[in-house]
């Protein structure tokens, strides 16, 4: 193949390097407003308290509003944090706090005296994205009662991917899959028992 036809294919690869680079540079997700609803709802307290048990994270090697990865046209990975720039916890816990009382439910602090608390624990939640985005999660859901009796649990792992796009899909991308991984979570039936009222 001659050098000029070489050059003519190589071209289009490089602009396409180039240009996903530029674009990895920077990115933020926003998580504080990505649930729309949960299949639970009441009138009573709810304690709520996400905590952020990433290993990476509790290390050191990673600071808290670390979200995932953001990938250059080579490969080469940048940081992607969170658009408020608090840690991803709380925006998390905004997430779910505001979802929890659009369904009724009044939110208290995580020490503050209620008929249940509710604690996600994030032992795993890191997006990778490039030509595709890739979300890796561990996530498990705890219900307590006012006495700190474990009421009910439901966890969920694993890795899904799908298309990429620009940094906008790509947060929307990731605040779509916590929503949906969340409400599976408040979906399970032990889950939802817990919250049903009392009966007398």
């Amino acid at each position: 193949m001659k050098k000029c036809c070489r050059t003519t294919l190589l071209f289009p690869v490089l602009m396409a390097a180039i240009a996903l680079g530029g674009c990895a540079v920077g990115n933020r997700y926003d998580y504080a407003g990505s649930i729309s609803g949960l299949p639970i709802s009441g009138t009573e307290k709810v304690a709520l308290e996400v905590v952020d048990a990433r290993p990476y994270v509790l290390s050191g090697d990673k600071k808290a509003d670390f979200i995932g990865l953001q990938r250059g046209g080579f490969g080469n990975p940048f940081d992607v944090r969170t658009a408020s720039g608090r840690p991803m916890a709380a925006e998390m816990h905004d997430a779910i706090s505001t979802a929890l009382q659009k369904q009724g439910f009044s939110v208290v602090g995580a020490k503050d005296p209620a008929p249940r608390k509710m604690e996600l624990r994030v032992a795993e939640w890191k997006t990778d994205a490039m030509l595709h985005f890739e979300l890796r999660w561990d996530l498990t859901l705890n219900v307590y009662d006012d006495h700190g009796g474990l009421l009910a649990k439901s966890a969920s792992s694993g890795k899904e991917e799908q298309g990429a796009g620009f940094q906008s899909q790509n947060s929307q991308n990731a605040a779509r899959y916590f929503e949906m991984k969340f409400t599976e979570l408040v979906r399970d039936e032990s889950v939802r028992k817990a919250f049903l009222p009392a009966t007398k």
